[in-house]
């Protein structure tokens, strides 16, 4: 079989929330659903931007984009914030696996609401296929807090795949 070229292949996002259960979604997700030589993983992870980075008050972004001139200025105001260096370590750390295990893929890291930045990142982005987890809050739970999960499905344009904690 000839290899696939990265925008013919099928593109697979996996939401991580900095979890043990994100990663091991992060895992149960290469075993059971990736397939090596027609997907390509988008590993993201949404993160509220609040408070004062860099002695400056900053409101919500939505996603942190940039190009590649940028890409020193972006690693540097990711470090700046609280949860950044440490959400970039592990998403690079991932990333690592996944090539190791010959699968392509990229990073992404989101600020603002997973509710809101998941969606928006599908609608503006070719995705084939969304992977979430399932924190298993309760109907009455869920309706308070909201459903990370719950929005995805409802307004994501791809298919949205909720794994349970517990499958995993």
């Amino acid at each position: 079989m000839s290899q696939l070229s990265i925008s013919d292949k099928r593109r697979i996002v996996i939401a991580y929330d900095g979890t043990e259960d994100a990663r091991k979604l992060f895992d149960w997700s290469i075993k059971n659903i990736v397939n090596p030589n027609t997907d390509h993983v988008i590993l993201v992870s949404a993160q509220p931007r609040t408070g004062k980075v860099g002695g400056e008050r900053r409101g919500s972004l939505n996603m942190l984009t940039t190009t590649p001139t940028r890409v020193n200025e972006a690693i540097k105001e990711v470090d700046e914030h609280p949860q950044g260096a440490s959400i970039r370590q592990v998403l690079s750390t991932m990333a690592e696996q996944l090539q190791s295990a010959h699968i392509s893929s990229e990073q992404h890291i989101l600020w603002g609401d997973p509710k809101e930045t998941l969606p928006k990142y599908t609608q503006k982005n070719k995705v084939d296929l969304l992977i979430v987890g399932s924190r298993g809050l309760g109907s009455i739970k869920s309706v308070i807090l909201g459903s990370v999960s719950d929005r995805c499905v409802h307004e994501c344009p791809c298919p949205v795949l909720v794994v349970r904690n517990a499958v995993i």
